[in-house]
């Protein structure tokens, strides 16, 4: 429930702010039975150890393919389930890049946590949190973690403990850079939904503003140039999938920007080195269509 407790935490802020003396609302008793907090507000205790005759608790750190085969799969008979990540939902990555230019629609790539384990949503000992782990006290079995807040009317980020009885690390990798300046700063990566969202958004921007009256002809080819790096299989599905745009929708839709559009793939070695070589050469003549 941790909306209830972002809730209570606006309250209290907004109070303070209006200098009313109002109090925020006491959570309910199953809260106050997990919760406590420190007179400043700023640290809460979090999930205290599993008392003996209790479920042993799972910690699960992470929302991606391991972490939720995991929690889909677990007896929670047997264990109460805690999952921990900044994400609420599981990526279905291989289709993410059929939802830049709407082939999918973004639902279709995203299944929530409490759908892949519904016992988060029902069992009074399972929960999950939004929050990022920051800290894990291995001789305690205790994981250290801070709420994901964002927006300027949001409450400041607050930590937390969760005991735990078995300790499931499974949060992935961040994307490389391969130390290519300015690629953190200027490029967009694709390992996420909102990140589909933002190269959709930019790619539909781009071409109604291409149509505009006064935009040169240098600046149009420079709008409507889309530079894919990284050969892979994302990097040459999302080429496919805005091939396929230009030719399906662009031609169509926007035929006076038509002939400035066009996709360069940049890749050091071979696009797909690790497939076969009849499958490198086709998905190179596939592009180059």
């Amino acid at each position: 429930m941790p909306w209830l407790r972002n809730f209570v935490h606006f309250s209290a802020a907004v109070a303070r702010r209006q200098g009313s003396a109002a109090t925020a609302p006491t959570p309910p008793s199953l809260l106050r039975r997990y919760f406590g907090s420190d007179a400043a507000g700023i640290h809460h205790s979090g999930l205290p150890k599993t008392k003996p005759d209790e479920k042993s608790r799972l910690v699960v750190l992470g929302s991606g393919w391991a972490g939720c085969r995991l929690i889909k799969d677990i007896d929670t008979e047997v264990y109460d389930v805690v999952c921990i990540s900044p994400r609420n939902h599981m990526v279905f990555t291989p289709l993410l890049a059929s939802t830049c230019v709407g082939t999918l629609e973004f639902r279709s790539v995203a299944e929530p946590i409490s759908q892949i384990q519904p016992a988060i949503s029902r069992e009074p000992g399972s929960f999950f949190f939004l929050a990022n782990c920051t800290g894990i006290d291995f001789e305690n079995h205790q994981v250290i973690c801070q709420t994901v807040t964002e927006g300027a009317e949001t409450v400041e980020p607050w930590s937390f403990k969760v005991g735990y009885d078995k300790l499931v690390i499974a949060s992935g990798a961040q994307a490389s850079t391969f130390g290519i300046k300015g690629a953190k700063e200027h490029a967009i990566f694709l390992r996420e939904v909102h990140h589909a969202q933002e190269i959709r958004r930019k790619l539909l921007l781009n071409l109604m503003l291409s149509d505009v009256p006064g935009v040169t002809e240098d600046e149009k080819r420079r709008l409507l140039h889309c530079v894919v790096v990284g050969g892979g299989p994302t990097g040459v599905e999302f080429s496919g999938e805005l091939s396929d745009f230009i030719r399906k929708d662009v031609h169509k839709r926007y035929a006076h920007v038509k002939d400035y559009i066009h996709v360069t793939l940049v890749e050091a070695n071979e696009i797909l080195s690790s497939f076969d070589d009849r499958l490198r050469r086709y998905a190179v003549n596939q592009l180059l269509k």
